[in-house]
Formats: C-alpha cells, structure tokens, sequence
C-alpha cells in the first residue's frame, strides 16, 4: 500500500470514530435537560448511563474474536450502521421506559475500535504506531467538541434535544456505507518488519483455543487493570462535568461551552503529542510506553486535584484545561503497547478485553458518581474517584514497565520464525 493510502485510512477511521464519539457525547451535555424532561434523579440517569456501558463491555469480547477471524472492514461497517440505527430510535423515545431500553441498544454499536486500531496497526510499523494511534484517539476529545457543541447549540435555540441524535444517527449511516467501499482489507502482520512483503493473503488467523492466552500475559493483565480502574475518573468527568459546572459552579451555558471547547482542544493536542512521545521513547527503550503512562496518569491526579479544589472560576479553567491536556496522554500508547507485545491474529481480541474490562469500570462509574454526588456532591465524587484511581493506575504502569521488555521480545522472536517459514516456502 501506498504511503499516501496509509493515511487515507487514518484520516476515514478519525472521521468515523469522531463522529461517533460525537453522538456519544451528545447524552451527557443534554444529562439536564433530560432529567428535566422524564423528572429523573441523578442515580436514576446515571444506572441508564452505566449499563448502556455495561451492555458494550459485554460485547467487546464477542466483537474482538469476530474482527480476528473475519474481514475487519466489514465488520466496522456493520458496527456504524448499528450506531446510526440505533441513534435514531433513541432520539424517538416519548417515556423514560423507552428512552432506558433504545439507549441500552447504543452500546452494541461501540464495537469499532478493536477492528479499527488492529486494521491501522497493519499499515504502520511498530514505531511508528503511536502517531497513527494518537491521531484515532485525538477523534474522542475531537468528537466530544462536536457532540457538545451541536446539542447545547440545539439547546440554547429551544430546541429538544432529541435533533442533535437526528443528525448524528443518519451520518452513522452514511459511514457505514462508506466504509463498505472505499477501506481494504490488509493481512494481518503486514507491517511487521520481520514480514514485510511476504504476505500475500490473510493467513494468520485467530482461534478460540488462543483467546486464553491472553489471560496468561502478565503485561497484558496490567494493561487490563489500569484500563479498568483508568476509566472510572474519565467517565465520572465525561457523564457528569457539564452538569457539576452547571449547577455547582453555577456557570452560564455560554461559559460551560467555552471551557469545554477548550479542554476538549486541548485533549485532541494531548493526544497528537502522546502519539509522537510514545514512538520516541519506544525507540530509546521497551520500557518507553509503560513510563510515560506512569508519568501521565500521576499528574492528571494532581491537576484534577487542582481544577476541582479552585477557588475562582479563572483558577478552574486554567487547571480544567491543563488537566484535559494531560489525562488523555496515555490512551494512544496503551494501544500501541498492546500491538507491541500480542501476535497480529489476536490483536483485535487482545483490545476488544481491554475495552470490556473499561467498560466493566466505565459501567460502575457514572452511576458510583451520581450516588456519591447525592451525599457529598458532585465536584467531591468526580475529584476522589478520579485522584484514588489515577494513583492506582501510577502503580500498574511501575509494574508494566518491568514486565514488557519480555513480552516485547517475545513477539519479535515470534515474527521471526514465521519470516523464516514463509521464506522456506
């Protein structure tokens, strides 16, 4: 493939999961709105958030295995086409019962990310990931801009908020489509430097058999438990920040845009530079991904600290800012990580765990948040979840950075053989 083509295929995948993280988004910068509407609390909004959470943790597993053994192209097509669908019927709930079982549907469509980060991997070599890596991940922060400013626009016109899913559902659509025509399908390992140019068909596949070992990689399980407990302080500020700053801090809507523009811009840099930071220190050790994580996740604790604790609404944006350029950092090189030490076949599989044990944390946390929110309020609950289990995340990096070296050799040696077998004929 050519060099040109390569990016191509960045730049469809980061529209696409914009887009979609924009009509995640879309929910929690509506939240009051619609507890308004169907007159409900913030456990109550918060239990529909976490098992909609819930119900995608579940299918990550089932959609990772799917993407390792069948064409990953189609099957990212089918997960959009799922999210605009069922976008759509989200938007047409009239009761608080319909709106609880059509926003339970959404989450079968977050089943992109495994097949797409496992399908860019096959274009990029191992050092050159985290950049490709960090431009996807910059489509979060990117896609919450959007999502955030096209519902509190619809909002502030007097507009339900139901019509920010009427836009977001049917551009679902159109990219499912898309994707069916204009992405093609590479073999796994393409990019492997021990295989380079000697793959002409997709040969590695995965099997069930080989899902368990992934349970025995001792790098992976740290991966794993730091994606657990990382989410829960991304999904307490994801759910639930709009409203502390709404209705705790008492800042107008106009305000609560700006400073979410913002961090959200902020984010989408944090994770373009992560990227570059990750491959460089790849490149000088195989520790390099792990360390920047520990450093990443510890200062987000202090800054989160910072921006909650500030006296003055200027004190809060400065820190919320500096704060949203930090916490996404270790999000690209996690990734990466995780293509540096699993075998292509079981890349798809190896993330779509990571994002069922996230989404297993993701579940409890907005809910956790709501309920903690009730008895000690909103800015409290936010700020301890998220300092208690950044500073457990600082312990698993310190530990990953011991354990990966092994693992990253081991996939190296393994790539080799395989060079050897096909060049043998």
């Amino acid at each position: 493939m050519t060099k040109k083509y390569k990016w191509f295929i960045v730049i469809f995948f980061f529209i696409f999961l914009t887009m979609h993280e924009a009509d995640r988004f879309i929910i929690s910068a509506v939240a009051p709105q619609v507890m308004d509407e169907f007159k409900v609390t913030y456990s109550q909004l918060g239990l529909v958030f976490s098992l909609t959470v819930l119900v995608a943790a579940l299918l990550y597993p089932v959609w990772g295995y799917l993407y390792d053994r069948y064409s990953r192209k189609v099957l990212a097509g089918l997960a959009a086409l799922i999210w605009g669908f069922t976008t759509i019927f989200n938007a047409l709930s009239r009761t608080f019962g319909e709106f609880f079982a059509t926003r339970l549907a959404t989450g079968i469509d977050d089943a992109a990310p495994p097949g797409i980060y496992s399908l860019v991997a096959d274009y990029f070599e191992p050092y050159s990931r985290g950049k490709a890596l960090g431009i996807l991940n910059a489509s979060g922060p990117l896609g919450a801009i959007i999502g955030t400013i096209l519902s509190l626009s619809i909002v502030s016109m007097g507009l339900s908020w139901r019509n920010a899913f009427f836009i977001t559902g049917p551009i679902g659509v159109i990219i499912g489509i898309l994707t069916f025509f204009v992405i093609k399908d590479i073999p796994r390992g393409s990019s492997e430097p021990e295989l380079q140019n000697l793959l002409e068909e997709d040969i590695y596949k995965a099997k069930f058999s080989d899902l368990p070992r992934l349970l025995k990689n001792r790098s992976l399980i740290l991966l794993y438990l730091q994606g657990f407990w990382g989410v829960f302080p991304w999904n307490a500020i994801t759910f639930w920040f709009v409203t502390y700053m709404e209705k705790e801090r008492g800042m107008a809507p106009d305000i609560v845009m700006v400073v979410m523009s913002l961090s959200l811009i902020a984010m989408v840099i944090g994770n373009l530079v992560a990227g570059v930071i990750g491959d460089w220190m790849f490149k000088k050790t195989k520790r390099g991904r792990a360390i920047f994580g520990a450093i990443v996740v510890f200062f987000s604790a202090v800054l989160i600290y910072l921006a909650i604790r500030a006296r003055t609404n200027e004190e809060f944006m400065l820190f919320t800012i500096l704060t949203a350029f930090e916490i996404p950092m270790a999000g690209p090189n996690v990734v990466a990580a995780i293509t540096d030490i699993t075998e292509p076949e079981l890349r798809s599989s190896a993330t779509g765990y990571l994002r069922f044990f996230e989404n297993l944390g993701s579940a409890a946390s907005p809910f956790l948040s709501g309920l903690l929110a009730e008895s000690i309020g909103l800015g409290e609950a936010i700020l301890w979840i998220s300092v208690s289990t950044w500073l457990l995340c600082f312990v698993f990096f310190s530990l990953l950075a011991i354990t990966i070296p092994r693992d990253v050799d081991r996939l190296r040696s393994l790539m080799k053989e395989r060079a050897e077998k096909l060049k043998g004929g």
